[in-house]
């Protein structure tokens, strides 16, 4: 790669990428509007433990370089939209372990949008909680304004438009929304100061879906620094191999079949030509498959699945909780060695 950019040097570093699922973007149920949580019980409202310091070193040690650290805001901020300062330090403790462990470190704003978000690829969403989403950001980068390059900041977690449209929306203004979101965030960042003028900055595709429509409505956004935007999307193809449950698929515990791998080979080609088409690097955010007895496939898919987007350049994050889980947290180990070998794999 002749002059690459920054970004493209941070993601050619990263080997293998993993998440810390429901974890710090976990959300206790039944909370009014408006009444905030406290860390320890938002953390562990999904069941699992709090992060330690060593957790973090066993991913590190079983081969991860990088962690994407899905985080949600909104039970946390106060009427006038200001974090629950006990929140931005439990997040900066966790942000500064992954730092400390020598991983890149993704850290986003999560179940504000999706579903049941309050953050909507619609124009009226935009001009209603516009200031409340430029006021959070400004908040996280002043924070870690005297961070460094290997924490990454990214945008939202699959926007989704009013209807909530997974994967693509027939709603052309839903696009046009999520664009202005993006140039907005960029805008906010650059502003703060410190290490976030240039700081490496993520953006998804519409829902992180991988259809053409969707991948064909992205649109980068101006950059008073150019060169530092990683473009994300996410994957959980074949749905019925990927998910325990996933309706109107055929469901199955198997993984390998020709078409299974032509079809791996067909969206890396596409993504590929994606990131060359705005001259920028890509990652896969999210992937992986739940456990249904069947780690010899599920190693198989995620050794394939890995190899063929580092070809193109692609790293990618293994989502881990729950059924996807590749580690025993409690007891700070591996829990599925042969599929974390086969992401970890050089």
């Amino acid at each position: 790669m002749q002059n690459p950019t920054p970004a493209q040097r941070l993601v050619s570093r990263i080997h293998a990428g993993w998440n810390l699922g429901n974890t710090l973007d976990a959300m206790k149920r039944d909370v009014e509007p408006g009444e905030t949580v406290s860390p320890r019980e938002a953390e562990t409202a999904w069941g699992n433990p709090p992060v330690t310091r060593s957790m973090i070193h066993c991913v590190r040690d079983a081969g991860f370089d990088a962690v994407r650290l899905p985080v949600t805001w909104k039970q946390h901020l106060d009427a006038d939209g200001k974090v629950d300062p006990a929140w931005m330090d439990r997040v900066a403790e966790v942000t500064g372990w992954i730092l400390e462990a020598g991983m890149a470190c993704l850290l986003n704003v999560h179940h504000d949008a999706g579903a049941h978000g309050w953050l909507q690829a619609t124009a009226d969403c935009h001009r209603a909680h516009g200031e409340r989403f430029e006021y959070l950001w400004s908040q996280i980068a002043e924070r870690f304004a005297d961070t460094g390059e290997s924490l990454v900041f990214e945008a939202f977690n699959e926007m989704l438009d009013g209807r909530e449209h997974w994967t693509q929306t027939p709603d052309d203004e839903a696009y046009r929304a999520h664009n202005r979101w993006h140039q907005r965030f960029v805008d906010t960042i650059r502003a703060a100061g410190g290490c976030n003028a240039g700081r490496i900055l993520s953006l998804q595709s519409y829902s992180a879906g991988n259809t053409s429509r969707t991948l064909n409505a992205f649109q980068m956004p101006e950059d008073q620094s150019p060169g530092r935007i990683i473009l994300q999307t996410h994957n959980y193809d074949p749905e019925g191999f990927c998910w325990l449950r996933a309706e109107g698929h055929s469901m199955r515990d198997t993984w390998g079949t020709e078409e299974d791998t032509n079809n791996v080979d067909q969206l890396m080609a596409d993504l590929s030509a994606f990131a060359e088409q705005h001259e920028a690097p890509l990652i896969i955010g999210e992937f992986g498959s739940e456990d249904k007895q069947n780690t010899e496939s599920r190693a198989h898919h995620a050794s394939y699945f890995t190899r063929k987007a580092r070809e193109k350049g692609i790293a990618c994050y293994w989502w881990d909780c729950g059924h996807f889980a590749l580690f025993d947290r409690r007891e700070e180990k591996v829990l599925r060695k042969e599929i974390v070998d086969a992401l970890c794999e050089r």
